[in-house]
């Protein structure tokens, strides 16, 4: 990917997750998304953006230093606790099980990769929601248990259990796939057959692809929205996100699409918005959406240098 792609893939995410904010948990069908609004759920001015970006900011900034996992704990600690990384110095919106991580290294002072939950019940988007940058550092790594253990690193930082591994290895590798100019249909084919061939010996993670059966099914993208569910479970985001990106090719109607389901809107739009810009290098973010999006030079001071550094 050229710089100004990278750019663009970075910033559609955070303009997605700024006008899912103020509708958050609100129940599908009892609002309806035009454009950038703010207030709402979390009280907080248009254009303001949430953990989603702010957790990606973390990434995005620990990679471009070479930062360790201890390092990016440090930064994700530093949003939580002090405001840093936010578009006002205001934290909100913060997931249980991603301060439940941030506590186990800063107060019970474990390693960085056992900080995670390993529990069933702790299978939350709140890694799904920042690793869409990996997809871009790993865009030439040919070695598909190296992006394996990369991926499960990262992921396990907050969220420890297989089944957010999985959902994380699904989405960098779908997006690797549409870098590549596949389509969504056939990169979910295909992330679906290199998992089941490539890491067979990985009972753990084998056993969680049941949970995400129904993303694989040939006509997974024409399911009824009804049937299309719009929660923080780590499962129900990525189908729904896929579900959006298997139906949309314009940004702008996908991010609405994303946010009108209800539920976690902001993180199912950030997700959308990533699969979007991957597969269609084109797409542009409305020019309205972008100025209205808050601290800008935040957002650019860590995207920039990213973009340089992992451009082609």
């Amino acid at each position: 990917m050229i710089q100004q792609q990278i750019l663009n893939f970075l910033r559609a995410a955070a303009v997605a997750d700024a006008l899912g904010v103020p509708v958050e948990m609100r129940q599908r069908g009892t609002f309806q998304l035009t454009g950038m609004t703010g207030q709402g759920t979390w009280k907080q001015p248009r254009g303001s953006w949430s953990d989603d970006t702010s957790m990606t900011l973390c990434l995005l900034q620990n990679l471009v230093e070479g930062g360790s996992y201890d390092d990016l704990l440090n930064k994700f600690e530093a949003y939580m606790m002090y405001g840093d990384w936010t578009p006002r110095g205001v934290t909100f919106d913060v997931g249980r099980t991603c301060a439940h991580a941030v506590r186990n290294h800063a107060i019970n002072r474990l390693p960085a990769l056992e900080c995670g939950d390993t529990a069933e019940f702790a299978n939350g988007n709140g890694a799904l929601m920042r690793i869409a940058p990996l997809a871009v550092v790993l865009q030439n790594e040919t070695n598909f248990q190296r992006r394996v253990q990369i991926t499960r690193n990262y992921t396990a930082l907050t969220h420890g259990h297989p089944r957010s591994v999985l959902g994380s290895l699904i989405f960098l590798e779908v997006l690797r796939e549409l870098f590549l100019d596949q389509s969504v249909a056939s990169a979910l084919e295909i992330v679906h057959d290199r998992i089941v061939r490539e890491i067979q010996d990985d009972s753990a993670i084998i056993a969680e692809l049941e949970a995400y059966q129904r993303l694989f099914l040939p006509n997974f993208g024409q399911l009824p929205v009804a049937e299309i569910k719009s929660s923080s479970y780590v499962v129900d985001t990525l189908e729904a996100a896929l579900w959006v990106a298997l139906n949309s090719d314009d940004l702008k109607t996908a991010i609405l699409t994303a946010a009108n389901l209800g539920g976690d809107t902001d993180t199912i739009a950030t997700v959308t918005a990533s699969l979007i810009v991957a597969k269609n290098k084109l797409a542009t973010i409305p020019d309205e959406w972008w100025s209205q999006t808050l601290n800008h030079a935040l957002l650019d001071r860590v995207m920039i240098p990213f973009a340089e550094k992992f451009a082609d």
